[in-house]
This record gives C-alpha cells, sequence and structure tokens, in this order.
C-alpha cells in the first residue's frame, strides 16, 4: 500500500513539475481600437498580419483571467521605439528594432496595451505568457555582439545553415562563443518572410546575438562575371571592412571561391571577405569606419571548401547544453527546416556531402597553422581573454596588496625594533644614571667617611696639643712651685 502510494506521489510530482515548465503560455485576448482581424494574430504564420497606425492601441488579456508575466511579438518589419502600458507602468520597448521581440514585465498585469507610435506597423503575432518557463521558441534576442569570437558571413538567409551550419551550435554550446552572423542580402519589399525565416533558423542554432544584413537585394547571379554586373563590388568591400572592425571577430568564416554549386553571389561574396580581410587594418581603406571603430586585423579566416589547410568540424557529439541533447547536424538540419519558403529546393544540411558543412581550409592567419579541427585553435574566446585578464589583475590586485602588506609589516617590524631600541637605550641611560648615582653617593659616602676621619683626627691632635699644653702648663706650675720652695 505505501509503495503504490509512494508512485502515485512521484507521477502526480512529476506532472505538476511537468505542467508548472509548460505552463507559462496564456491565451491572448484582443481589444484592437481598429477592429482589425484577431485571428491574424494567433495563426502562427509570418505572412499573415494585422496593419496599424499611428495611435492604434492593442490591449490584452487571458482568457484563463491570470496574469501576464511576459509578451511576444513578431513585428512585420524593423520596429521603432513603441510602448507597452501595464499595471507596473510602461515599459520602453522597440528601441532594437527587433522584429521578434519579448517584453518582460516588470511586475505581473491583468491586462497589457500595445501603443503603435508610428503609421503602416504590421505584427504577425502576439503571444503571452504567465508565471512559469518559456517554451524554446521563444526568441529572447541579445543585442548584436560588442566582440565577436566567430562572424559567419552568409550570402543569404539559409546559406547561414546550409554550409556553416555546424558551427553555430557547437561554438555557441561547446565554446560558448560569441558568434555574429553577418548576412550580404536582406529581404524586405520583395520577400519578407525570409527575414523572419533567418531569425527562426539562427535561435534553433543556438545562436543568441542578433544578426546584421547588408542593404543589398538578392539577385539570380548564373556566375561571378553575372555578379559582379548586378552588385557594387566596392560597397560590398566597403560593407564587409565596416562589419570586420565594428565587431573584430577572431575567426571569419565564408564561401567557397567556387560558389558552393557555382552561385555568383557566393564567389562575389568571398571575394569580397579576402579583399576585406586583408585590408581591414588599413586606416586608409575606407576611412570612415576605421574613425568609427578603428582599424582589425582578423587572426583567422577561413573558407569553404577551401582546399589548403583543410580542416573537417565533428558535428556527431551529442551537446550537452542543448535542450534536448542533440548533436550540431541534427541541430542543423532542424534549423534549415526553419526556412519553410526553401524547402521547395534540393538543398539540404550534410556533413558527407559535395558541399558540407564541416569542411573549411584555412585562408588567412596571424596566430600560426591549425594542429587540431578547431576554429579556434590557437585562439582563446573574448570571455576566456577578459575571465584570464581579471584573474591576472585580480592577482597582480593580490600581490600589490601582499607586498604593501609585507611593507607594512616590515614598518611595523622595523618600528617595534627601534622601539626595542630606545627603550634599551633607556634602560641602559638610566642603568648609567643609576651606576652615575650610586657612584656619586659611594663617592659622597667617601668624603663623608673622609671628613669625619679628617675632623676626628683633627679633635684627637687638638686633644693632645691640649693636653700637652696643659701639661707644659701644670709642668710649669710644678717647677715654679719647687722653685720657690728652694728659694724659702
Amino acid at each position: 500500500m505505501k509503495k503504490c502510494l509512494y508512485i502515485v506521489v512521484m507521477v502526480l510530482l512529476l506532472f505538476a513539475f511537468s505542467f508548472e515548465a509548460n505552463a507559462g503560455e496564456l491565451t491572448p485576448s484582443f481589444d484592437l481600437s481598429t477592429n482589425g482581424n484577431q485571428a491574424a494574430l494567433t495563426d502562427d504564420s509570418h505572412t499573415t498580419l494585422v496593419s496599424f497606425n499611428k495611435g492604434d492601441t492593442i490591449t490584452i488579456t487571458a482568457t484563463e483571467n491570470a496574469l501576464i508575466y511576459g509578451i511576444y511579438i513578431t513585428w512585420d518589419c524593423p520596429t521603432v521605439p513603441w510602448t507597452l502600458t501595464t499595471a507596473g507602468g510602461n515599459i520602453s520597448c522597440g528601441n532594437e528594432g527587433f522584429i521578434h521581440e519579448y517584453v518582460a514585465l516588470k511586475l505581473p498585469s491583468s491586462s497589457v496595451t500595445i501603443n503603435i507610435p508610428d503609421n503602416k506597423m504590421g505584427i504577425t503575432s502576439i503571444r503571452i505568457f504567465g508565471e512559469g518557463e518559456l517554451p524554446h521558441d521563444v526568441q529572447v534576442w541579445e543585442p548584436s555582439c560588442t566582440n565577436a569570437d566567430i562572424m559567419i558571413i552568409s550570402s543569404h538567409a539559409d546559406d547561414e545553415i546550409l554550409f556553416f551550419g555546424g558551427i553555430l551550435p557547437t561554438y555557441t554550446y561547446t565554446y560558448d562563443a560569441d558568434i555574429q552572423v553577418v548576412y550580404m542580402t536582406q529581404f524586405w519589399g520583395w520577400s519578407k518572410v525570409r527575414e523572419h525565416e533567418k531569425l527562426d533558423g539562427l535561435w534553433e542554432s543556438g545562436i543568441r546575438h542578433y544578426p546584421v544584413s547588408a542593404p543589398f537585394k538578392d539577385y539570380k547571379s548564373e556566375d561571378l562575371a553575372t555578379a559582379e554586373s548586378q552588385y557594387d563590388y566596392n560597397a560590398l568591400v566597403e560593407y564587409v571592412t565596416e562589419q570586420l572592425r565594428r565587431f573584430k571577430p577572431q575567426v571569419v568564416a565564408t564561401h567557397d571561391i567556387n560558389g558552393e554549386y557555382g552561385h555568383g553571389y557566393h564567389m562575389l561574396t568571398c571575394k569580397a571577405v579576402m579583399e576585406a580581410v586583408n585590408s581591414s587594418n588599413d586606416a586608409t581603406k575606407y576611412p570612415d569606419s576605421a574613425t568609427t571603430y578603428g582599424t582589425f586585423d582578423v587572426p583567422k579566416t577561413y573558407i569553404h571548401l577551401y582546399k589548403e589547410n583543410m580542416i573537417t568540424l565533428d558535428y556527431h557529439i551529442p551537446l550537452e547544453e542543448d535542450y534536448a541533447n542533440r548533436t550540431a547536424l541534427d541541430i542543423a538540419k532542424e534549423a534549415y527546416t526553419k526556412h519553410v519558403s526553401q524547402q521547395q529546393w534540393w538543398f539540404y544540411v550534410s556533413d558527407t556531402n559535395a558541399y558540407s558543412c564541416a569542411k573549411f581550409g584555412l585562408w588567412r592567419s596571424t596566430v600560426g597553422e591549425d594542429t587540431t579541427n578547431d576554429l579556434l585553435c590557437n585562439l582563446k574566446t573574448y570571455k576566456v581573454q577578459a575571465a584570464e585578464e581579471e584573474a591576472r589583475l585580480k592577482a597582480e590586485e593580490e600581490s600589490r596588496r601582499l607586498e604593501q602588506e609585507s611593507i607594512e609589516q616590515a614598518s611595523r617590524e622595523q618600528e617595534s625594533l627601534e622601539q626595542a631600541s630606545r627603550e634599551q637605550e633607556s634602560l641602559e641611560q638610566a642603568s648609567r644614571e643609576e651606576e652615575s648615582r650610586q657612584e656619586s653617593l659611594e663617592e659622597s659616602s667617601r668624603l663623608e667617611e673622609a671628613r669625619e676621619k679628617e675632623q676626628k683626627t683633627k679633635i684627637t691632635t687638638t686633644t693632645i696639643i691640649g693636653f700637652i699644653f696643659v701639661a707644659m702648663i701644670v709642668g710649669c706650675a710644678v717647677f715654679t712651685v719647687k722653685a720657690k720652695k728652694k728659694k724659702s
């Protein structure tokens, strides 16, 4: 009976834990000032949306009558700063321009209101959450890197998964590296769904720093010559140079010189990256970005499928830090499915096919050749460098503290010795003074004895003289008497 009760209790506890872990999401109820199509906000599609203009509001409550702890909005375009009204006061949002934006409330609220600050602002979905752990697919983005350990320079959204996909989870989870993805195209105005897909794919890959995208449009480039006729090559080099100086990546990885399967823009991207890497440390090249960010010399640059100094990365090790303990290859394959609009083509993620996402050649290095299959060979991540620098500074501070303590201890010991010396000298002086006093007393005693002896001698001499004098007088008197008797 007790055993059965124990099993029941454990099952209930497990159920409660599971429920709590997944209990975050609530069902939203909307009050739109525009009376727009609310269904488009909850259909989980990037292609349907509700448009709003300046001054419009969206008030949201939970049908469960539960408190709201956070709100997740998918915007249809890069945002401008906007305000969320809550029970805990207004929250300033949209400052980073993220199109997938999670806002955590300062205080849980029974309702929240989105205040639209500008015209033609579209929202494709809104999700709300109560207390509990957020689902894995809720994207809580961090700003772009300050300093990037690895920079992936990808021509298009989905190339970062097809050709570099294993790098993203491997170095995010295993090395805790900061990875910055830079896209050489953007799709606003003609295929904006790909802007959402790139974020979904990156998030699934473990990337948390928001990507950056060049202002160049995507064209069908059959070969390098075609791509060179479609794009301003100097503008491409200038853009890449700016990103290198801005993010200061220790490792850069980009496309195959031959464009993987022959894509002209992949070739042009690689060519631009190679030129930018060679010139980013020259302040005379593109001086505007040099003035803004300073110059930078990239330590290591890898080219996809480059035949020289090639390494082959291992994507088959389960990554314990991943929420599902998947391998890097598993994650890359799943991440590619987030690019829904591209599933119609023949492309697929593989580390064994002709376009293996595991093979890279070290094209340029300032830190020596690789001795292991590791992009960070001969390097340390910025976090490790910072930790070591902190440890060094602490060690120096501790050394200075110990040195100061040693100086102070030596000073105290010296002062103690000097004090002891002064005390010893004082004792010796007192002893000398005592000896002198004793000598003085002894001398006084000797003098007193001498005076007493002299006095006694004087008294004795005087007595004798007096006695003799008396005797002489008596003698004279006797003699006189006798003399008179004789005369008579």
